[in-house]
């Protein structure tokens, strides 16, 4: 719908302003119960440009993050605020790629380079007036919590030996790992952002009525090629240097999520196909998302796709084209 037609209908616009400004702000006034609600700007921001138009969208969004730094300021807040407003830059590649008409997965690229390029430029100006720069602090605040939880462990006499060593050799384990595999953890929330938002995006506008920007998500598939990266990220991995094994692992854990996703969208095909009961799909998402094979099982699964072509979507595009 054009932005004319939006104005026409008489938009409310303290409504959807004041609407904006409410889901900024929940973290900022609830705090860790809500922090969550940070993932969703993107979407937030993607949705009100690509349904009300840029300038009409753009208002709202200005407006409503304005509002929300007055009550950032009010309570104090304004880190979480500025985290949010890296974020956004992400919905206004979206909906201008979807208004070049890109494809799905060139869209969804660009994206995640918007929120990659936000937080590397933020975190490098915050780094100004640090001391240390916030990716070291964030590995530092990681290494501390670990030690402050074993710490208490350690005091807390209940606890079995044999439990407290495995505890301790845990610890020991994340301390070591986890700086080597953070910048594969941070590409997954990123990911993980982007797929949220192009995936209930795009059902968000088919339901609202104003069509919806690509097709279906149980009909997304990634390129062919970019299995290379697992056969090379699993070479990395098997060859007995460094740093060329860290490297490889981080390639792998993130080729693997996002195989994870062509996983689900395999599974939501045959959901459909075979008119499984909504309460079904919801016992198979619970046992697969909080399971430990879960993740390795999707991979799999979206492994499997791009091999043998499981949904047939290469024999209905070539019955298409004849």
């Amino acid at each position: 719908m054009s932005e004319g037609s939006q104005q026409r209908n008489g938009t409310d616009f303290p409504r959807h302003i004041l609407f904006v400004t409410a889901i900024v702000s929940l973290p900022l006034l609830f705090g860790p119960l809500f922090e969550w609600v940070h993932g969703i700007t993107p979407l937030l921001v993607f949705y009100f440009l690509h349904r009300y138009g840029k300038n009409v969208g753009r208002k709202y969004i200005i407006f409503g993050w304005l509002l929300a730094g007055l009550t950032a300021l009010a309570v104090q807040q304004t880190g979480q605020l500025i985290f949010s407003l890296t974020l956004v830059p992400a919905g206004f590649v979206l909906a201008d790629s979807v208004e070049r008409k890109e494809s799905l997965n060139m869209s969804g690229l660009k994206t995640v380079l918007a929120i990659a390029t936000s937080w590397f430029a933020v975190s490098s100006l915050l780094a100004i007036g640090l001391t240390q720069h916030p990716y070291g602090l964030l590995l530092a605040s990681l290494a501390q919590g670990m030690d402050e939880a074993m710490a208490y462990y350690k005091a807390n006499a209940s606890l079995p030996a044999d439990t407290l060593y495995l505890l301790e050799m845990t610890f020991q384990q994340m301390q070591l790992w986890i700086p080597k595999i953070m910048p594969a953890i941070l590409s997954c929330i990123i990911l993980m952002i982007v797929w949220f938002t192009m995936v209930f995006g795009n059902k968000l506008l088919q339901m609202k009525g104003g069509g919806s920007p690509w097709p279906e998500y149980k009909l997304w598939k990634l390129p062919d090629r970019l299995v290379w990266l697992v056969i090379i990220s699993g070479t990395l991995i098997v060859l007995p240097v460094e740093p060329g094994k860290t490297i490889g692992l981080n390639i792998l854990i993130v080729t693997g999520l996002l195989y994870s996703f062509q996983g689900i969208a395999v599974m939501l095909f045959y959901f459909y196909k075979w008119s499984v009961p909504v309460f079904l799909r919801t016992l198979i998402y619970v046992i697969l998302f909080f399971q430990s094979f879960g993740a390795i099982f999707l991979a799999l699964l979206g492994i499997a796709d791009i091999w043998f072509d499981i949904r047939r979507l290469q024999n209905s595009e070539n019955e298409t084209d004849t």
